[in-house]
């Protein structure tokens, strides 16, 4: 019998050569399948930020005024198009019109669904509103209703409804400045000078009190019909309900994570989530039990109410014959509307917090609020404000909404205000329904997707001079682009509520330039001058964008506009 020693020398050598052989392949495969997954795998995602080894990205999430930060020193390392991760979330950021109009709009079919959010969205049901709602059939629906109560002339139905508000707004900030406009100059005199002696601040804190109280009035009589009364308990309680909204929209918590935590007992250690969620929850089904269902009840018994866009949505719906769908869509898009009270004004999309509705009452008044402190910092724009009014309104009224074509410098200040100050630097998150191919780059489905209004706002491409606050370029024979088109969202997203939100927001700017004054301290000039290459930074850093309190002095232009400040009394009554 033959055999073979595998002991001798020949085929020990043919051993050693067909191993090395064999491990020559294997580590040559090995390299190849390397190079083409880090090829075709996490090179083809978007340029990806530096962070914490364990925590990723987390830090720069949570960051204040992220949006700007990421504009401003992010955007110039790492592109258009970047992205951040987290433990269990990939986002990326699209930092100019381009890669927003190339994915949120152009790709708006895979791109128009919200992130999962079970703390807010499920917990509370806010996620039903059309904000927070994936874009699915009954999402459409939502929007054609809405759609069809606010669109462009069914905006302008509602002027008369912004000359009070804005009447009540000017009387209200009156009021609570502690200026009487029956005083004589000389005692008028006195009481300016016992302002300045108080906290800097009253008068801008009282300006932010009033828009947010007008504009939540405004809400409630254009969507119910309810005039509010004094201490409105729906009104406060819609206040609360925003603040709970505003400061908890941002936070991390652990259920959105580990959704099973819903699950657990709210009197547990750690289980105040459930505790905060089911108050929301309350709060939103108590005032849309006081507000939608009387308007629903007296259409069906024939009781006369005030006009109003759930009203006149039942009407077109069948009135009495309304079928039970219906009411819920015109109870959903009523809900979203009201329940944040801030889009319309805030600009930013009916319901988004609801898309600002749900942002809450502090958005509500941000637009507003960052128009009158540009004008405050900026007396030379002020007076040509005033001297547009001036000579196109006169002095013995407000400007209205039907005085808007005559005051193109007005509205054009309004325009580089949204410009300058976006309410919002970073856009409500989209989610990607499906993986996609975007410029080279792979965005996997379920990843978070935001549009940054400010690097768009600052682009130099659309607007040269970008960090220049320049009115006039909106007044060229070839103006820059509207700046109103990127503060409404994206996409199939875009804010139903875009008319009237833009329409309040001119009356009230226009109206308060009209018969007010308002000079900054020296403080506030001190620190506009400190933050004079990041404007930002007088700005509340978490949130809508809104100015810090500053100081100021706010005091009637002169007895024309006293005169005018005592009719507005007769006005403000919403109704």
């Amino acid at each position: 019998m033959t055999y073979i020693d595998l002991s001798t020398a020949i085929y020990s050598s043919e051993l050693s050569t067909w191993q090395t052989l064999i491990y020559s392949l294997w580590a040559v495969s090995s390299v190849v399948a390397l190079y083409l997954y880090f090829k075709f795998s996490v090179a083809s995602f978007p340029p990806i930020v530096p962070g914490h080894w364990l925590f990723k990205n987390r830090q720069l999430v949570g960051a204040p005024w992220r949006g700007i930060l990421i504009a401003e020193k992010y955007k110039p390392i790492y592109g258009d198009i970047l992205q951040l991760d987290e433990l269990f979330r990939t986002r990326v950021v699209l930092n100019s019109f381009d890669s927003v109009t190339e994915v949120l709009e152009k790709r708006s079919g895979s791109t128009s669904d919200r992130p999962r959010n079970v703390m807010l969205f499920e917990m509370t049901e806010v996620g039903q509103t059309i904000a927070f709602r994936n874009h699915d059939e009954r999402h459409k629906k939502l929007r054609r209703v809405i759609a069809s109560g606010l669109h462009p002339v069914a905006a302008r139905s509602y002027a008369d409804l912004h000359t009070s508000t804005s009447a009540y707004f000017l009387h209200d900030v009156f009021t609570r400045i502690g200026i009487d406009t029956t005083i004589a100059a000389g005692e008028e005199l006195l009481s300016i000078k016992k302002a300045e002696q108080g906290d800097p601040n009253d008068h801008s804190k009282a300006v932010a009190e009033s828009i947010q109280d007008a504009i939540g009035r405004f809400i409630m009589r254009m969507t119910f019909g309810h005039v509010a009364a004094e201490d409105d308990p729906i009104l406060k309680r819609t206040n609360h309900l925003a603040l709970f909204l505003t400061s908890n929209f941002a936070k991390h918590f652990w259920v959105n994570d580990f959704p099973l935590l819903r699950y657990i007992p709210s009197w547990l250690p750690g289980a105040g989530f459930k505790r905060l969620a089911k108050l929301i929850y309350e709060m939103r089904m108590r005032n849309l039990a006081e507000t939608f269902e009387p308007v629903l009840s007296n259409v069906m018994h024939d009781i006369p109410q005030l006009v109003s866009y759930s009203s006149n949505l039942i009407e077109l719906k069948g009135g009495k014959s309304i079928s039970k769908e219906d009411i819920e869509l015109v109870k959903g898009t009523s809900a979203s509307m009201f329940a944040g009270t801030s889009h319309l004004f805030n600009l930013v999309e009916v319901g988004y917090l609801l898309h600002a509705k749900s942002a809450g009452s502090r958005i509500n008044n941000s637009l507003v609020h960052s128009f009158i402190f540009a004008m405050c910092i900026r007396p030379e724009i002020a007076l040509k404000v005033q001297a547009e009014i001036d000579i196109q309104v006169g002095r013995d009224r407000i400007p209205t909404l039907h005085d808007r074509d005559v005051l193109p410098y007005t509205d054009a200040v309004l325009q580089e205000v949204i410009r300058f100050y976006p309410v919002f630097p970073l856009g409500l998150e989209h989610c990607a329904k499906e993986d996609m191919e975007i410029r080279g780059y792979t965005i996997k489905k379920g990843t978070t997707i935001e549009g940054n209004v400010w690097a768009i706002m600052r682009d130099p491409i659309l607007y040269p001079e970008p960090n220049r606050f320049n009115p006039d370029r909106f007044l060229k024979s070839t103006p820059n682009t509207d700046p109103r088109r990127f503060l409404f969202g994206f996409g199939r997203r875009v804010c139903p509520g875009q008319h009237v939100a833009n329409n309040g927001a001119f009356t009230m700017c226009a109206a308060f330039m009209s018969v007010f004054d308002i000079v900054a301290s020296e403080e506030t000039m001190r620190r506009v001058g400190q933050c004079k290459s990041e404007p930002w930074k007088m700005f509340n850093p978490y949130g809508p964008l809104e100015p810090k309190p500053f100081g100021c002095i706010i005091r009637p232009r002169d007895a024309a506009a006293s005169a005018v400040l005592d009719a507005c009394k007769e006005v403000a009554v919403i109704a």
